[in-house]
């Protein structure tokens, strides 16, 4: 059917193999940060604070749904931002970190069936971010978070994360560029 697919050229004046819509299993697309230190990365736990919805496009349901278990500190793209904007807001603003690092991102993309949409298939884009927090700074926990933590990402279950994250770090541990 005329803007139907198969290519994912999202527009309303896409050619026939593009999309006019969005599918209809969804799509997102958003940036995650890997900070280390040594061999651990930050994760946190939601608090309960709608301030979630502005931060990080997470409404009340989801954030409720994920709060006791572990996130990288990512959030969803603004329409039309650069990835890279993406990665120093959530430095900056999620995490309240100044003069952080960032190298450039991989893009990393998964497809599964939709939680929200039986039998549909959800896209993801991933821009992943290694991230560097300024020597001797150490993350204080905002107050959105409930928790802020260094985690092995090799010794941590995959249930003991929330939101398809543990798929993620997956992905993030598996593919890591060589250093240079």
């Amino acid at each position: 059917m005329l803007g139907e697919g198969p290519f994912l050229w999202l527009s309303e004046t896409g050619p026939p193999t593009g999309f006019q819509r969005l599918p209809r299993g969804g799509m997102c697309v958003s940036a995650f940060l890997f900070v280390r230190r040594g061999g651990k990365i930050l994760l946190g736990r939601y608090a309960d604070d709608p301030r979630w919805e502005e931060l990080a496009g997470l409404n009340d349901e989801w954030r409720r749904m994920h709060a006791g278990r572990w996130t990288l500190p990512a959030r969803q793209l603004r329409f039309g931002e650069d990835p890279r904007e993406a990665a120093r807001q959530i430095g900056e603003t999620i995490l309240q970190v100044p003069g952080m690092t960032y190298s450039e991102p991989r893009a990393e993309v998964d497809l599964y069936d939709s939680r929200r949409s039986s039998g549909q298939q959800h896209y993801d884009i991933w821009f992943l971010f290694d991230a560097a927090m300024p020597k001797g700074t150490e993350a204080a926990r905002p107050p959105w978070y409930a928790d802020l933590a260094w985690k092995d990402p090799a010794t941590l279950a995959p249930t003991e994360y929330a939101r398809g994250h543990e798929d993620v770090v997956a992905r993030w541990r598996t593919k890591r560029p060589a250093k240079a």
